[in-house]
This record gives structure tokens, sequence and C-alpha cells, in this order.
């Protein structure tokens, strides 16, 4: 149960509303022990709550928040949880009530994006402790532990913040260069409180990249990928072609014809739930290219990409250059490529989260199939303010040549699904990533 209760403050004489999980203070009363001076540990916090969503670096956070000093948010490593208040807030302090042993130090730190974090406090454990945080505002509230004050293993039964309402500071404005049209009201967001432009199908493909990646077998990224403190992901590599498959997976011995007209005509490539009608979502930031005109492509509409079957590599590609530029590119087959024209939408991504969504869905233009593709720019990584920096369609008449792989038409717009969709980058040699998904939208 989550809810908001008033709690008066004599100071000023102001009324201001706490923020903090829906346990009664004799919860934690017991976890302190009878002998607990109720002014200094966690009874100070009794009231209502109000956290709006919570994850962790691993395990199940949820029974962190659930009243039950029973149940607990366990790690055996470094780790770390999130408590998201839902806007900014004034913080006050963290209630940690531990189920066992405690941890033998701790951090906490806050964040107004969920993507940068400052550190407020840092405590040694005991069973159950109020941190005061001063002078802190944020969103997002982390507790964070050492792998080696973790050992041999640590729960938290318990853990809540105190907080106050303070004034939001109105949203980045989207970027300027090329043309900006911000999504539609009555925002509806993802699993990671990222926005989702369309709606997705009812019962359709879709896919969320998990905490852990590497055990993801609808998740390929063809090289090693490790895990940084913030719950990002870094990929130190020259040549990233990270691909996603649907439910179905992904065998390429399967996939019957590359013949553009049948696969036109049934509307996919190796199965009827191939990626067709999609919503590609990606948040990176790049800490060194050695090309940086160079660019981050998200893409999809075929399978894989490599000379001994050229035909199974279609796509439509939607691109960020590093350098701040976006284009569309149309790969008839592998390697044939038909460049839209460039538009400058933002500032160098070195150094810096951006987040990137490339739209790919058929549209009927002059009673035909045709394919329309949007690029949209998430250009502070907020997750919510999004502007689209590019917009095409291909009826036919863009460009392309098909005629390899037996169209009849050889500029036809590839209007059939694949079973791959796709995050590719070339010559950015250090790069993280987070919150990557695929979504077939209506």
């Amino acid at each position: 149960m989550v809810r908001a209760l008033p709690s008066a403050h004599t100071k000023r004489g102001d009324m201001r509303r706490t923020i903090f999980l829906s346990i009664g203070s004799a919860l934690f009363a017991a976890a302190c022990g009878s002998g607990a001076p109720p002014s200094q540990e966690c009874s100070q916090l009794a009231g209502g709550s109000a956290v709006a969503a919570v994850r962790a670096s691993a395990g199940t956070p949820a029974l962190a928040l659930d009243g039950n000093l029973a149940t607990s948010w366990n790690c055996t490593s470094a780790c770390w949880i999130d408590l998201d208040l839902g806007t900014v807030r004034q913080l006050d302090a963290v209630a940690i009530a531990w189920a066992g042993l405690p941890a033998t130090r701790y951090q906490v730190s806050a964040s107004e994006d969920g993507v940068s974090y400052a550190p407020s406090s840092a405590g040694v454990g005991a069973s159950c402790q109020r941190q005061p945080l001063s002078a802190t505002q944020g969103r997002f509230v982390r507790l964070a532990i050492d792998a080696d004050a973790a050992q041999p293993g640590v729960a938290v039964a318990e853990l809540r913040v105190d907080a106050s309402d303070v004034p939001t500071a109105p949203p980045t404005p989207p970027p300027s260069g090329g043309p900006v049209t911000q999504p539609p009201p009555g925002r509806v967001a993802d699993a990671f409180g990222v926005t989702m432009l369309y709606p997705s199908v009812s019962g359709g493909e879709s896919w969320s990249m998990p905490a852990d990646p590497r055990s993801d077998s609808r998740f390929n990224p063809q090289n090693p990928i490790t895990p940084n403190a913030d719950g990002s992901w870094k990929m130190k590599n020259a040549q990233v072609r990270m691909e996603v498959y649907t439910s179905t997976g992904y065998d390429g011995s399967k996939i019957r014809t590359y013949a553009r007209d049948t696969l036109a005509a049934q509307g996919y490539m190796l199965a009827p739930n191939d990626w067709r009608n999609v919503e590609i979502t990606g948040f990176v930031r790049v800490n060194s290219a050695s090309v940086p005109t160079d660019d981050v492509t998200w893409y999809a509409r075929g399978g894989r990409h490599s000379a001994p079957i050229p035909c199974e590599g279609s796509a439509y590609k939607g691109g960020l250059h590093i350098d701040g530029r976006v284009r569309f590119e149309k790969e008839s087959w592998h390697v044939s490529y038909k460049n839209a024209s460039y538009l400058q939408a933002t500032s160098s991504l070195i150094g810096r989260w951006v987040g990137f969504k490339t739209v790919i869905r058929n549209v009927t233009v002059g009673g035909k199939t045709a394919v329309k593709m949007e690029s949209w720019l998430n250009d502070n990584a907020d997750r919510v303010t999004w502007a689209k920096v590019y917009e095409m369609t291909d009826d036919g008449t863009y460009g392309g040549d098909a005629s390899a792989c037996g169209a009849s038409a050889p500029a036809m717009p590839i209007t059939w699904g694949g079973p791959i969709a796709a995050f590719r980058w070339d010559n950015a040699e250090d790069v993280d990533f987070r919150w990557l998904s695929v979504r077939e939208i209506q």
C-alpha cells in the first residue's frame, strides 16, 4: 500500500509532506531492539508513504518495501538499491532496517535523473539506523554496498526515505536543429521510466534489457560487456552489433526464402512474429571514439548482415552520429545502401548520456504499403523529454536496389519483418549503454 500523509512540523509552523515507506513505527522499533532510543532511531519516521518505484542491481528489491521485517532484499557482493520518489524532493533522511548482520559500511547517494548520482552520506551498519541527508535534493535515492562490506551476505528488511515537497524545475527544452516535434500528451512509460511514443501491440513482441543481459538468450552482444557501478553496461570494441531476437529466437537455416516479392507478400523473413513495426530505444554515453563522425545506429527489418548471406541483410537504419548529426539509411541487401541527407540534431555525444529512438512502421500511401521512419532524441537523458529530429517515408520512390535479391521493383520498400533488431556502432571504442528495449507498436 502506498499513500502520502501530511505530517505537522513546528519549525516555522509549516505543513510538510513526509515521504517514506508505509510501515508502522512498531516494526522498526522491534528491529532496533527495545532499548533503542526512539528519538534517535527509525521510529522517528512513522507514517505513510509515496514511493513510485524501486529497482536494484540484483535480487528482489520490492521485499525492502513490503512492511514485513521477515522478508528482505539480499546481496552477497557489490550491490545497490534505488528508491524512485516520482519527482524531485528535498531529502531529509534514510532509515534502514537490516535483517541479520548489517553491512560493515554503506553509502547513500541521490540523483535527480537516475543517471548521475552524488554521494550524500556514508555510514557503518547498525541493526536499525536513521541516516540524515543534509541539504540534498533528488528523485532517486540509492543505498550502495561495496563487495567486501557485503560479505558473506547482507539483507535489508526495510528501507525508507524522509522527504518533503520542493518545486520541480521545468524540463530542459528540446535540442535545436532539424525538425522538432514533441510527443503527444498523455505520457506512458516503460519499465525503466522511459516514455513510450507509440502504444504497444496487445500480445505483440517486446524485449527490455534485464538487470544482467549476459544471461538473456534473446540478447546477443557478440562481444564482452561489463557492468558499471551506476547500473549501466560497458562495451569496449571498435565494431559492435548487439542483436535482439524475438521470442522465436534466431536460426538462419530456417529462413526459407530471401526473394523480396515473397517476403513482402507474407510480411516476414523467419516467422510471423518477426520485428516489423517497432520502436527501438537505447541510451548511450560515448566515452571515446577514434572516428567522431561515425554513428550509433538502431535498425530492424532483416536478419544477420554478413557477406555469405547478403540478401538476409535488409534493414532501415536510424543513425545518430557522434558529432550530433542524424539520418536514415536503407540497406536493400548487405551491402547496398541508399543514404538520406543529414540534419544537425544536437551537439557532440562524447562524455554525456543521450537517449535515442528509431521508429519503423508500415503506413499506406496512395493505396500502397509504404514505410515511415522516425528518429527521436532525449538530449538530456531524463527519459521524458523526447523530440522528433528526423522523419521520412519510403513509398518506393526513395531509392535502393533490391534486384539482386529477386525484387520485381528494385526500389521497393522493405515492408516485411525480420528476426533481428540491433544496436550498432563502429569506431567508438568505449561506450556505456542502458535501458535498451524493442517493442512492436500499433
